[in-house]
C-alpha cells in the first residue's frame, strides 16, 4: 500500500502551514530578499520560550545537500530567526547518516513524515512511552501471545501487529481478548515499544502505533498514514474515522450486531494465551542456570497443578522470582521443592494485597473454605453474593487470583489443587496450634502437599499434626502391606488358573472321545474349580483397584437397569421387580457404582439360584439428603452370627455340597467401594426377606 490510499497532503508550503497550525503555532508570510519571493515563519503561541522557526519546503531531497543546509542556514540568519528548517516532502530520503536533531540544532532538515510525528507530540509520545517501559524492566518480563489464526500458524501476536501496521492499512483491525485482558495490553504495549525501536533507526520510514489522542497535528498523523491509533472507541470506529487499531471484547462486538443486524467496519482478530511451549521457552531464557532449568522443568513435567499454575500469564513473573529464589533449597523430592515454590509465590502475593496481618486474614478466610468445599464436592460455588475475586478486593492483583481457577467440561469453578492445598494447611496450621489437633486428623486431606506445605507453613503445628497422626499412619502401612499381598495373591491365581487351564485342554484333546465321557463328572469338577479360582483372582484384584475418579450426578435407574440385564439372562426363572424413579441421582463415580450394584445384585441372583419361586424386589426412595437403595430377595437368608461376618473377605455362606459358591468377597468389595465414595452398604434384618441396603449421598446441581 502507499500514500495515495490516504487521505492526499497539500502542496508544498500551504502542507507545512496547516500542519504548524494544527499545532497550535503561528504561521506568518513575509517578502523574501529574492524577488518574487516569500518567507514562511511559524512560531508556537505558547510557552515560556517560543522560537522562531524559517522553513523552507523542498519537494526531493536536494542533490547537494551540504550546500543546500548552508544556504538554509544563511537563510536564517538574514531573516534573525532561531532556526531553520527544510523540509523534504516525498521522494527519497535524506542522506545515510544524517539524523536531525531537532532540540540542538538550529539548521537541520527533516522529512514531512517526521515533522508531522514530532509537532504533533506523537513521537515524543512513543519515546516517554519506551523510557518508562523499559524502567519498569517491561521488555524483559514480556510474555508472547500469539493470534488466533489457525491458517497463518497462530503467528507471533506482536510480530503479526508490527507486520499489519507497517503495511500502512486501508481498514481498522478490531483486536479481541476473551479472557486475557492484560495479555491483550501486553501485546499492544510491546508493539508499540518495538516499533518505536525501529523508528530510533529509520525514523523516516517507521509507521508508529500510538495511543494519542487524535486531535490537533496528530490528526494530520492518522489522517496521512503516518501513525496508527489505538483505542477502544467502538463510535469512533463507526464514525470512518483513519484506520486504527481497535481494542474491544467480543460481548461488544456481539451486541452491536444484533442490535443492528450488520457487521462492524474492519476485520476481528483474537489474541489467545501463550502456548506451553512459549511458556516454557520464557522461564528457560530467564532461569540463572542450566541446573535450576532442569529442575523447573522436571517440576512442570512432574505435576500437572504446577504446570498449570506456572502456565497462566498473569502468574509468570511473580512465580520466575520465586523459582529463582528456591533454586538453592535442599529438598528430598520435587514435590517439596514445588511447595516451597508455590508457597514463596502465594505468602508474597498475599503480602503485596494485604500488607495489614489482620485485613489478610479475614481475606483468607473464605479462600480457604472455599478450597476445604472443593476440596469436599470435588468444586466451588460461584455467584453474585460469592465472587471468585472481586476488583474491590484485590485489585491490580485480581487477574493473578483468578488464574488459580479453572471452569470445567461441566462449567464448574475448581481451584488449582497446590493452591488449594496451601490454603488447607493453612487452616490447619491455626487449628493445630490453636489445640484441635484430634478433630483434623481425623479428615481424609490429600496428604503429599498439605502436610508439606504445613511443615513451610509451621513446623511445631506439622509436629503436632504428626503425632496425633500416629496411629493412623500405622494404618496406613497396615493397609499398604495388606494392599501388596492381595495384589501378589492375584497374580499368583491368574497364574495357577492359566496353567491349569492349559493342562486340562491338553489332556482332552489327548484323551479319546469315549475316556472324555468316561472322565465326565471329573472334568466337570476341574471346570467349576478352575471357573471358582478365576473368579477369586479377579475380585481378589478388584479389592484393591477402587475406583478414585471424580464424583458425578448419576441416574440410578439407568445404571441397575445395565447391571441387571446379563444377571436376568444367567438366571432366567428368576422374577425381578424394580421400581426406581428416572429423576433420583447419587454422587458417585460410574464405575465404582457399578461395581457395588453388581456385586448386591450378585449375590441376590444367587441366593435365589435354589429357590421354588425365586423372586428379587429393587427399590428406591429418598431420605433428607440420601438416597436408599435397597434389594431384597426371598432367598434362604443370613443367620444372626453371620450378619457381621459376610462383609468380611474371603467369608461366603453360599454353599454347593462341600464346596462354596462365591468367593467371598464380592460383598466386602461393595462395602469397600461405598466407603470411598462416601457411602454406605449394610444388611436390614427388620426387612421381610433378606434385605441388603446402600445409602448414597443424594447428587446437587451446582446451581
Amino acid at each position: 500500500m502507499n500514500d495515495d490510499e490516504h487521505t492526499p497532503m497539500l502542496a508544498g508550503d500551504n502542507a507545512v502551514a496547516r500542519l504548524f497550525e494544527a499545532a497550535d503555532y503561528e504561521v506568518s508570510q513575509a517578502v523574501g530578499l529574492e524577488p518574487g519571493s516569500v518567507d514562511w515563519f511559524a512560531t508556537p503561541r505558547k510557552g515560556l520560550v517560543r522560537p522562531r522557526t524559517y522553513f523552507r519546503v523542498w519537494m526531493r531531497c536536494p542533490e547537494g545537500f551540504d550546500a543546500a543546509l548552508a544556504e538554509l542556514d544563511e537563510k536564517r540568519r538574514a531573516t534573525a530567526a532561531d532556526r531553520a528548517l527544510g523540509v523534504v516532502m516525498e521522494g527519497g530520503s535524506l542522506p545515510p547518516g544524517y539524523t536531525a536533531d531537532l532540540r540542538a540544532d538550529v539548521c537541520a532538515a527533516i522529512s514531512y513524515r517526521r515533522l508531522v510525528l514530532e509537532v504533533s507530540g506523537i513521537a515524543d509520545g512513543i519515546r516517554e512511552h519506551m523510557k518508562a517501559y523499559e524502567a519498569k524492566g517491561e521488555p524483559g518480563r514480556y510474555l508472547s501471545r500469539r493470534i488466533d489464526d489457525p491458517e497463518m500458524g497462530y503467528p507471533d501476536a506482536v510480530a503479526w501487529l508490527k507486520e499489519w501496521v507497517s503495511s500502512r492499512p486501508t481498514s481498522s483491525t478490531i483486536l479481541l481478548s476473551y479472557d486475557d485482558l492484560t495479555g491483550r495490553s501486553a501485546v499492544v504495549e510491546q508493539a508499540i515499544y518495538e516499533i518505536g525501536l525501529r523508528s530510533l533507526r529509520e525514523p523516516d520510514d517507521t509507521v508508529l502505533l500510538a495511543r494519542y489522542s487524535p486531535t490537533g497535528a496528530a490528526h494530520l498523523a492518522y489522517e496521512h498514514g503516518f501513525a496508527i491509533r489505538v483505542h477502544d472507541d467502538i463510535d469512533e470506529l463507526l464514525r470512518g474515522s483513519p484506520p486504527s487499531l481497535v481494542c474491544l471484547e467480543r460481548s461488544e462486538v456481539y451486541d452491536y450486531e444484533k442490535r443492528v443486524r450488520n457487521y462492524l467496519p474492519g476485520k476481528c482478530v483474537r489474541v489467545c494465551a501463550p502456548a506451553s511451549s512459549d511458556v516454557q521457552r520464557w522461564f528457560s531464557d530467564r532461569l540463572a542456570s542450566s541446573a535450576l532449568t532442569a529442575r523447573f522443568l522436571a517440576a512442570r513435567e512432574r505435576d500437572p497443578e504446577f504446570k498449570d499454575l506456572t502456565d497462566a500469564p498473569a502468574n509468570v513473573q511473580r512465580l520466575l522470582e520465586s523459582v529463582l529464589i528456591c533454586r538453592d533449597v535442599a529438598s528430598s523430592s520435587p514435590a517439596q521443592w514445588i511447595a516451597y515454590v508455590v508457597h514463596d509465590y502465594i505468602v508474597k502475593l498475599l503480602h503485596d494485597a494485604f500488607p495489614d496481618g489482620k485485613a489478610l486474614l479475614a481475606q483468607l478466610m473464605p479462600l480457604e473454605e472455599a478450597a476445604l468445599t472443593q476440596f469436599s464436592l470435588g468444586w466451588i460455588s460461584v455467584g453474585p453474593d460469592r465472587p471468585i475475586a472481586s476488583q474491590r478486593t484485590w485489585g491490580e492483583l485480581r487477574e493473578q487470583i483468578l488464574a488459580w481457577y479453572k471452569i470445567d467440561s461441566q462449567g464448574r469453578v475448581r481451584m488449582n489443587a497446590l493452591i488449594r492445598d496451601h490454603l488447607i494447611a493453612r487452616r490447619v496450621a491455626r487449628e493445630i496450634l490453636a489445640g484441635n489437633v484430634g478433630s483434623l486428623s481425623r479428615h481424609q486431606f490429600p496428604r503429599e502437599y498439605v502436610f508439606l506445605f504445613l511443615s513451610i507453613l509451621s513446623p511445631e503445628a506439622a509436629a503436632r499434626f504428626a503425632e496425633g497422626r500416629g496411629a493412623e499412619v500405622r494404618a496406613e502401612i497396615e493397609a499398604e502391606v495388606e494392599r501388596r499381598l492381595q495384589l501378589t495373591l492375584a497374580h499368583q491365581l491368574k497364574r495357577s488358573v492359566g496353567a491349569i487351564l492349559m493342562n486340562v485342554q491338553n489332556i482332552r484333546e489327548n484323551l479319546g472321545a469315549l475316556d472324555v465321557a468316561k472322565f465326565k463328572y471329573e472334568f466337570r469338577r476341574i471346570d467349576e474349580e478352575i471357573a471358582f479360582q478365576s473368579a477369586l483372582a479377579e475380585q481378589t484384584g478388584r479389592w484393591q483397584e477402587v475406583p478414585n475418579d471424580a464424583p458425578e450426578g448419576l441416574a440410578l435407574h439407568d445404571i441397575v437397569i445395565d447391571v441387571v440385564a446379563p444377571l436376568r439372562q444367567r438366571c432366567p426363572d428368576a422374577g425381578c421387580e424394580i421400581a426406581i424413579s428416572a429423576a433420583l441421582r447419587v454422587r458417585a463415580n460410574r464405575a465404582g457404582l457399578r461395581e457395588i450394584l453388581h456385586c448386591l445384585l450378585e449375590n441376590a441372583f444367587h441366593a435365589v439360584a435354589s429357590s421354588p419361586a425365586p423372586r428379587l424386589w429393587i427399590r428406591a426412595i429418598l431420605e433428607g439428603d440420601t438416597v436408599r437403595l435397597d434389594i431384597v430377595d426371598n432367598g434362604p437368608g443370613i443367620r444372626a452370627e453371620d450378619r457381621e461376618r459376610i462383609f468380611e473377605p474371603y467369608v461366603t455362606t453360599k454353599k454347593g455340597g462341600d464346596q462354596p459358591l462365591g468367593t467371598g468377597l464380592g460383598l466386602a468389595i461393595a462395602r469397600r467401594y461405598a466407603a470411598q465414595l462416601g457411602a454406605y452398604v449394610g444388611l436390614d434384618p427388620e426387612r421381610e426377606g433378606t434385605c441388603f441396603f446402600a445409602r448414597f449421598v443424594t447428587w446437587r446441581d451446582a446451581s
